[in-house]
C-alpha cells in the first residue's frame, strides 16, 4: 500500500552544539507540508582512450536542504530563524525573562547577534510511519537530519487563514533507521489567525510594552506576508572531518551572513495617507527627495492586551516590529463592482519579535 502522509511526522530538538544531534522533544506545530531533498552531486568522468561512454560515477559531497509549511501555535521554533532570545540583555542569548507570574516575554532579533558557531541549530525528526503497531520499529522509514539551521523563514496571514509559516532550511548529516517516531507531546493550543490581528505604522520606536494610539493603525489589512533571510553559506573543504559530528562527504560549516527582511501589505483602499506615506510623508503631494521611515507592529494576540497594564499570567500574544521600514512599490487598483484594493511592498532595514507565552525556554 502507498504510503500516506496523515501517517507522517515531523517533530524537532533545539541542538547545544552546532551538529550535535539533539534529543527530538518539541512539535512544529500544524505541519501542512514536508520536502527534504539530498544529492549525493554526483561526479561523472569520461577519459582519454575510454570509450564515449562514463568511465566512472563517484559520489561528490551530499547535501540536504529542505522546506516544510505549518500553522503557528507555539512560537520555540521562531528562535531557530530570528536568532538569540535576549529578553534581559541585548547582546547574549541570555533567554526570556519572566514578564509576570508564569508567562514569559522572549525577544528575538537582537541587534548584535551571536558569532556564527552560536547561531541556533536543530534536529530534525522525519518519520514514514508505515506501521504503527508491532511492526512500527521495523516497517518505519524515519530519518533523523543533524546540523539544520534556518535559511529563510516566513510568516503569512490572510483573511480566514491561520497563520502560516514556511521554512527553508540546510542540514549537515542524516541517519535512516526502521524505528517509531519519536513520542512528542502535539500542542493542544488554536493556531493564531489573522483576525487575532492589527498593524500599525508610526514614525515613534516600539517594544513590548508600546501601546499604538488609535491613528497610527492600518485598517483594511487583508493580508500581509514578511520573511528573514539569514544568507547562509555552506563550507567545504579537503582535509576531511573536525569533530565527531562530520562525515567526509558531509557539510562541514553552515556560515549565518548578514541578514535580509521582505514584507508587502495588502489592503482596502481607505484614505489617500498611504499612498502619501509611499510618496514620502503623510502630507506629500509629490514624491519627496528624502523618504519618511516608519516602524510598523504585526500585533497576534490570544489573550491579554500588548502595552496594557496590568500584565496578567495568562498572556499570549506576538508582535513583530518592523523597523525602519520605507515603502517601496505601491499598486492601486479599480474595476466596477471590486473594491479598491492597495498592494504595498515594503523596504524593512531590521526587525524584532516580541512573544509573551507560558515556555521558560527557547533554547
Amino acid at each position: 500500500m502507498v504510503a500516506s502522509g496523515y501517517k507522517q511526522s515531523l517533530y524537532w530538538g533545539c541542538e547545544s552544539t552546532y551538529g550535535s544531534a539533539h534529543t527530538i522533544d518539541e512539535p512544529i506545530g500544524l505541519v501542512q507540508s514536508v520536502n527534504p531533498s539530498e544529492s549525493n552531486n554526483l561526479i561523472k568522468i569520461k577519459t582519454l582512450g575510454g570509450t564515449r561512454d562514463y568511465s566512472n560515477i563517484v559520489p561528490g559531497t551530499f547535501e540536504i536542504t529542505g522546506s516544510f509549511d505549518y500553522y503557528l501555535q507555539g512560537c520555540a521554533f521562531l528562535r531557530q530563524a530570528f536568532g538569540e532570545d535576549t529578553a534581559t540583555t541585548t547582546t547574549v542569548d541570555s533567554g526570556p525573562k519572566i514578564h509576570t507570574g508564569a508567562s514569559y516575554l522572549h525577544v528575538l532579533g537582537s541587534a548584535e547577534s551571536p558569532t556564527t558557531d552560536s547561531f541556533p541549530s536543530f534536529t530534525l525528526e522525519f518519520t514514514d510511519a508505515e506501521d504503527t503497531g508491532a511492526d512500527a520499529d521495523t516497517a518505519n522509514l524515519k530519518r533523523t537530519y543533524a546540523g539544520c539551521r534556518v535559511n529563510t523563514l516566513g510568516i503569512s496571514g490572510s483573511v480566514d487563514e491561520p497563520l502560516r509559516i514556511s521554512v527553508d532550511w540546510i542540514g549537515q548529516g542524516v541517519e535512516v533507521s526502521t524505528a517509531a517516531a519519536s513520542s512528542v507531546s502535539e500542542s493542544t493550543d488554536d493556531p493564531y489567525v489573522f483576525y487575532q490581528g492589527a498593524v500599525y505604522a508610526t514614525s515613534g520606536g516600539i517594544t513590548a510594552y508600546t501601546v499604538p494610539d488609535s491613528g497610527s493603525m492600518i485598517a483594511e489589512v487583508n493580508s500581509f506576508d514578511f520573511s528573514v533571510n539569514n544568507n547562509l553559506e555552506s563550507v567545504w573543504y579537503i582535509s576531511g572531518t573536525t569533530n565527531a559530528h562530520q562525515t567526509l562527504r558531509g557539510l562541514k560549516n553552515l556560515i549565518v551572513k548578514g541578514r535580509d527582511y521582505e514584507s508587502s501589505l495588502g489592503l482596502h483602499f481607505k484614505n489617500r495617507q498611504m499612498y502619501q506615506r509611499f510618496l514620502g510623508s503623510n502630507s506629500a503631494t509629490e514624491p519627496q527627495n528624502t523618504l519618511g521611515k516608519y516602524q510598523i507592529a504585526l500585533d497576534f494576540v490570544k489573550t491579554g492586551t500588548i502595552g496594557a497594564d496590568p500584565k496578567v499570567a495568562t498572556d499570549n500574544w506576538i508582535r513583530i516590529v518592523l523597523g525602519s521600514c520605507a515603502f517601496n512599490s505601491v499598486n492601486i487598483t479599480g474595476a466596477p463592482e471590486d473594491v479598491v484594493s492597495q498592494d504595498i511592498d515594503i523596504a524593512v532595514e531590521k526587525a524584532k519579535c516580541y512573544i509573551v507565552d507560558d515556555d521558560s525556554d527557547y533554547s
